[in-house]
């Protein structure tokens, strides 16, 4: 025996594939939910992207690389132990990108003045960005941020130009070579519209490794960098250029994470508080082994920066 059912009415028939369309877009634009710390220890995985803003921070091999890429450097150890720290065999799955994807919106550009959450975010791609961003007020309208230490930024100078860069007002005019929609870039365009309007900074866009090139050969009078970055530069990759001097207000430095992720951020808060209670933890062992200092030495002498 079957059991057939009365079709609807033509007219009704044709619109069921409009329909369907209609509500598979609809069900297709519901925002991803945003993994939760609980989420992450079922699946036993981080979801981490990575992005190098200069040595000073880590490396990847081969250079291009997107995925299973070799990782080394003071950012990679430093997730991987806070990696660690959350236990239940959780493992980090990182995922190399460049600077500027972290604020990438759904069609691959970052609108400064708009609030969405970056699509690597979105997408669940990524859990964390562990990259030593910025605290600014642009990315505050996208992610929200675990500062891990104070900062300041560093002029960064052709040697014999020091003497004659020593204040914001000897910038002006000058060529400067700064990465897309780093700080430092925000930065130089604030200064641009006032107080330098008037002989404003030439700005040249460029990875930071090539501004540091730039400034040691004599292609462009400057560079900004992070306290950190200016710090292991001046140890490890300088040859023509030198710490010129610090600019700009103290600045909030960290890790960044979906604004719905609080459970996330209260156990990277937690990371870095045990972290910060002694000399001899792991955070402190890799910035003595990469900057010279531990990252309490550091916090306090940036604290004591006028």
């Amino acid at each position: 025996m079957s059991l057939s059912l009365p079709l609807p009415p033509l007219h009704q028939q044709r619109l069921l594939p409009a329909l369907f369309l209609f509500f598979t877009l609809l069900i297709g634009t519901v925002p991803t939910q945003a993994r939760s710390l609980e989420d992450i220890y079922k699946s036993k995985e981080l979801r981490v992207c990575i992005a190098f803003l200069s040595p000073a921070h880590g490396s990847t091999e081969p250079a291009n690389c997107r995925e299973n890429c070799k990782l080394s450097g003071p950012i990679y150890e430093e997730i991987q132990a806070f990696t660690n720290s959350l236990g239940r065999d959780v493992r980090g799955k990182f995922l190399r990108i460049n600077w500027d994807e972290q604020f990438f919106n759904k069609v691959g550009k970052t609108i400064r003045e708009t609030s969405y959450t970056p699509e690597l975010l979105a997408t669940g791609q990524c859990d964390i960005y562990p990259n030593n961003l910025t605290k600014n007020e642009w990315r505050l309208k996208k992610i929200d941020f675990v500062v891990l230490f104070p900062s300041r930024m560093m002029v960064i100078s052709k040697q014999g130009l020091e003497s004659q860069m020593r204040s914001l007002l000897d910038l002006a005019g000058k060529k400067v070579a700064v990465e897309k929609n780093t700080s430092f870039h925000t930065w130089i365009q604030e200064q641009n519209r006032a107080p330098l309007a008037n002989n404003p900074i030439q700005i040249e866009l460029m990875s930071s490794a090539d501004s540091l090139d730039a400034v040691d050969t004599g292609k462009v009078d400057f560079t900004l960098l992070d306290s950190d970055m200016a710090m292991w530069s001046a140890r490890h990759q300088l040859k023509n250029a030198t710490v010129a001097f610090p600019i700009g207000i103290t600045e909030e430095i960290g890790w960044a994470f979906r604004k719905e992720d609080k459970d996330l951020q209260a156990a990277a808060q937690n990371f870095f508080d045990q972290q910060r209670k002694n000399s001899d933890t792991e955070l402190n062992r890799i910035w003595k082994k990469y900057f010279g200092r531990t990252l309490n030495e550091f916090v306090a002498l940036m604290m004591s920066m006028k």
